[in-house]
């Protein structure tokens, strides 16, 4: 179980939307200073998005330049999204130093792509499932694909992935907590192990996400919620490490019922 505090990046700052919305951005300032932060407060890892481009597919060399400083700067492993839709951006990415790149659109669209990197790279990279009312959205969420979470799940695991980031679009930048319900579901009906992603408001989320380790949930990423303090991280990565040492039985375990 882990907990990667996320930094999104957008014209050399660190922001975040509202349900994907690039019109509705709010700033937080420096994004090395908060990756800093993150560091001195006990994480291990970091989940950066470049939001230029998760939208066109281009890297943004702003972004690019701050990932470097991170990478350079801190202990951090860095999970890298956002705009990763070809082999020479995978292996750009991780020549920097990045730990892991996550893999969304040209992933989706493509599986013959998929099936490539994850054959190449193994678990350096992991795939990402961002869905608005159970169907996968692209390109900065602003496609809605006919596929649904389930079926792209279930081939990503035939591929070879063993791993994804679910992210409930609807729940994103919200603080309205997070649908863990819909991730486990994703975990059990697809066999991939599942990153919590999206709404993330509190402590209790945490809980709920430690507590559903059996149904397949590995990890969550807090985003907001740290940036507005509804979220203490040294007390939410205390709750992770708790949960996958000695008291993970005493959480209270998910239930079947919907969020």
């Amino acid at each position: 179980m882990n907990l990667f505090p996320a930094i999104d990046l957008l014209g050399g700052q660190a922001v975040r939307l509202t349900q994907g919305d690039y019109r509705r951005q709010s700033s937080y300032g420096d994004p090395l200073g908060i990756a800093r932060g993150y560091a001195l407060a006990g994480a291990t890892h970091v989940h950066v998005v470049d939001l230029s481009a998760a939208r066109s597919g281009r890297p943004d060399p702003e972004a690019l330049a701050i990932v470097r400083q991170i990478v350079a700067e801190t202990d951090l492993l860095v999970q890298l999204g956002g705009g990763i839709r070809s082999r020479e951006a995978v292996a750009e990415w991780l020549d920097i130093g990045v730990w892991r790149c996550v893999l969304g659109t040209a992933a989706i669209r493509d599986y013959h792509f998929a099936e490539t990197m994850v054959g190449e790279f193994g678990e350096a990279v992991v795939i990402g499932i961002d869905a608005r009312e159970g169907l996968v959205a692209t390109a900065g969420w602003e496609t809605t694909e006919r596929l649904t979470a389930v079926e792209v799940a279930s081939a990503m695991k035939a591929f070879g992935f063993g791993e994804c980031i679910h992210t409930d679009i609807g729940r994103d930048g919200m603080l309205a907590g997070a649908n863990v319900e819909a991730s486990a579901q994703l975990a059990q009906l697809s066999g991939l192990r599942v990153i919590v992603s999206g709404g993330v408001r509190d402590e209790e989320d945490i809980r709920r996400v430690v507590g559903s380790q059996a149904r397949g949930l590995v990890g969550v990423i807090a985003g907001k919620s740290l940036l507005e303090g509804t979220l203490d991280l040294t007390r939410a990565l205390a709750i992770v490490g708790v949960g996958t040492r000695v008291e993970a039985e005493s959480l209270p375990q998910e239930g079947g019922q919907h969020e």
